[in-house]
């Protein structure tokens, strides 16, 4: 309210004119990471790509108890922000006309999912579903030790989940769940008759030269991995990085990347080097039930205009990614933590992305 009466002021007093806005200061990227490390992260990676070129800034350890320095090209566990590009892929089948985002899940998977006759494929996508998040199942969190260091099927995953009822009726409401992408997961090997790994890798990785970027079933860490870590109550920084089996996300979060190739995929994707103009839409269209979650992928308004976005958390390691909607600005902000202050993430990773 403020701001408008000083403009209504502005233009009601004579002879003078709108001195021409200044231009944003350029953040500085390493203070960005600095201020991550200082609040809690013991490393921070924040990466800012424009038509300009790419910048970094990087912060604190990559491994604590090896006292190794973060840096840019460093690989982790991408977590959720893996369901943008499981969505891309499927809708690149539908633009092959291998499969209709409307169709049922059924029609794909027959007998798996209950109610699948009533579930669209878009509503698997949106989250508007109603399928119970099998990451919300009280005994798979209550033993996070035995659960999340085991390796699991697909299939293990959603009877998790299928035990429980539905949230909703399908396309009713809105209900962030990991389910709806192990199904997604499932469909598109079904439709391919190849696994998962090897369709991203074929469709995506290559096509872009992420040439980090990958599909890992297995914990093995390679030399430029960042270590995750958790802090409990009341004690030191927890390394958990080589007791988290992958395959607990699959689908839904189970990519490892760098900052490099998860910009260099947003700038793919926004720049349709990935999908036709009709589907990149359909990516990008919520529907009133979802809210600002398109498919796979979240619309927002940062300062600097139309964007979209995608967090992930991967018990250890935390990361938020954006790209303007015209696909020639991106910014990754990534912890090798579980971050406390979320909203102070988003703010940060907005800056970068508005004056990286």
């Amino acid at each position: 309210m403020r701001n408008a009466i000083v403009v209504v002021v502005a233009v009601l007093t004579l002879g003078v004119g709108f001195a021409p806005a200044a231009t944003p200061k350029r953040a500085n990227l390493a203070s960005i990471a600095r201020e991550l490390v200082k609040s809690g992260a013991p490393g921070a990676v924040v990466y800012v790509r424009t038509p300009a070129g790419a910048r970094a800034g990087v912060a604190g350890y990559a491994n604590r108890s090896a006292h190794v320095s973060m840096r840019a090209s460093d690989r982790y566990r991408i977590a959720s922000v893996t369901k943008a590009f499981v969505s891309v892929v499927t809708l690149q089948l539908e633009a092959e006309g291998k499969l209709d985002i409307d169709d049922p899940v059924a029609k794909y998977l027959p007998g798996v999912v209950p109610n699948g006759s009533a579930i669209s494929l878009r509503e698997l996508m949106n989250h508007t579903s109603g399928l119970f998040n099998y990451t919300d199942d009280a005994a798979f969190v209550s033993d996070p030790i035995t659960n999340f260091s085991r390796p699991w099927t697909p299939q293990e995953l959603l009877a998790l989940a299928f035990a429980h009822p539905p949230n909703f009726a399908p396309g009713t409401n809105w209900s962030y769940s990991n389910t709806n992408y192990i199904v997604l997961g499932l469909v598109v090997e079904a439709v391919t008759g190849k696994p998962l790994g090897q369709v991203l890798q074929e469709r995506i990785f290559t096509p872009l030269a992420l040439t980090s970027t990958s599909f890992p079933l297995t914990i093995a860490l390679a030399p430029d991995f960042v270590h995750g870590y958790v802090r409990l109550p009341g004690a030191a920084l927890i390394d958990i990085s080589a007791g988290l089996d992958p395959t607990w996300g699959w689908a839904a979060g189970a990519i490892v990347s760098n900052a490099r190739d998860v910009t260099a995929f947003y700038r793919g994707l926004f720049t349709r080097k990935l999908l036709p103009a009709a589907q990149l839409d359909e990516l990008e269209t919520a529907t009133p039930a979802a809210g600002t979650y398109g498919l796979g992928i979240v619309n927002t308004s940062p300062a600097c205009g139309r964007a979209f976005t995608h967090e992930g958390d991967f018990l250890g390691w935390q990361n938020i990614a954006y790209s303007t909607a015209n696909g020639r600005r991106q910014a990754v902000v990534m912890v090798n933590v579980n971050y406390a202050d979320n909203d102070r993430l988003v703010t940060l990773a907005e800056k970068a992305l508005c004056r990286g």
